[in-house]
């Protein structure tokens, strides 16, 4: 072999193994990349998680926000030159909203409140069989059948008390008992309120100062005995619920991570005569924290019993309302729709 030809054939091999050094670089700086983005996606799942649980709004909807990443790396041989461009894009909706604290089935001790007012334009339920009851009649009906429920699934465990809301502000009915005909007992005793003249608002800082000053708050500093809830039955179509006074009240019940609220808005039927788009927009901004359950129904006995029934779940077993999946479809139906109800 003639010095010209191990001269080549040595140049051929030095870029060779050039082109396989630049490889190995590109690809150790993609690795390293795609590590961090991991670093950085799994340090804002844990942002949202801890004890003390951060405002997140989970009923509204907000654009998704896209990150692109742009990987480039080159690859070289003695006859051509190669440029790859991987494009990795992270939506918003990557991220799933985690609690850390158990998720087990701790008794619950709930706060039922009732809104007793009968506003002058009020509609009656109306039932297939032609009858007709008002709302509070329904409203009792479906309280009774879901303590009757959650006790029958969990005799004795879990504890229920009443308040009812008028014109004039809110009013402690039932201590908390797991006696569930007691409990039957206050409720059937609840009176309509029709005041003489309607409101345009009302203060749920009243509200709000009465269930701070007599709800059972678990403990945080140690393994908790009991989750604490309060469901809220809202039957004003015509007064928006807001804080004048007492917000304070409701931040420092949410700070606690086994704290909850659910909302049942019974309205209605929505019309440019009432207020129940407003109403319903104050209720959701109620759930600062995502884990709340905020339903509404108008005049319609089947939607108004189902909306109760989905509130049986136990709180820290239940997933968000946004991926909550009532519906019993077949498999195949399944992966091509998702529909919350």
């Amino acid at each position: 072999m003639s010095d010209k030809e191990s001269n080549d054939e040595i140049q051929v091999i030095s870029e060779r193994l050039q082109a396989a050094t630049t490889i190995d670089s590109a690809y150790n700086n993609a690795q390293q990349q795609q590590q961090q983005q991991q670093q950085e996606k799994s340090s804002r799942k844990n942002s949202n998680n801890g004890a003390t649980r951060q405002p997140v709004d989970g009923k509204k909807s907000c654009p998704a926000t896209t990150t692109s990443t742009t990987t480039t790396s080159t690859i070289t041989d003695t006859t051509s030159t190669t440029t790859s461009t991987t494009t990795t894009t992270t939506s918003i909706d990557d991220y799933v909203q985690v609690r850390n604290i158990p998720e087990i089935n701790l008794p619950e001790k709930i706060i039922l409140v009732i809104d007793t007012v009968r506003e002058q334009q009020c509609t009656p339920f109306k039932l297939g069989t032609g009858a007709t009851f008002s709302p509070l009649y329904m409203i009792k009906r479906v309280v009774e059948n879901f303590v009757g429920a959650k006790s029958t699934i969990q005799p004795g465990v879990h504890e229920y008390a009443l308040m009812s809301l008028d014109s004039r502000g809110a009013s402690w009915l039932c201590d908390y008992t797991s006696n569930v005909k007691s409990l039957v007992n206050h409720l059937e005793s609840i009176a309509e309120d029709s005041p003489n003249e309607e409101r345009r608002t009302y203060d749920l800082g009243q509200l709000f100062e009465t269930i701070h000053a007599r709800i059972a708050t678990p403990a945080t500093n140690q393994p908790p005995l009991f989750v604490s809830r309060v469901i809220l039955i809202y039957g004003r179509s015509n007064a928006i619920p807001k804080f004048h006074s007492g917000q304070k009240y409701l931040e420092n019940l949410t700070e606690n991570p086994y704290f909850f609220l659910d909302v049942l808005f019974v309205h209605e039927p929505a019309s440019d005569d009432n207020l129940c788009e407003a109403v319903y927009a104050e209720i959701a901004a109620l759930d600062t924290t995502s884990y709340s359950y905020i339903f509404e129904v108008g005049r319609n006995a089947t939607k108004l019993h189902d909306n109760m029934a989905k509130l049986l779940a136990h709180p820290l077993q239940r997933p968000l309302q946004k991926d909550a999946f009532y519906t019993f479809i077949s498999n195949t139906a399944a992966q091509e729709v998702h529909t919350n109800v």
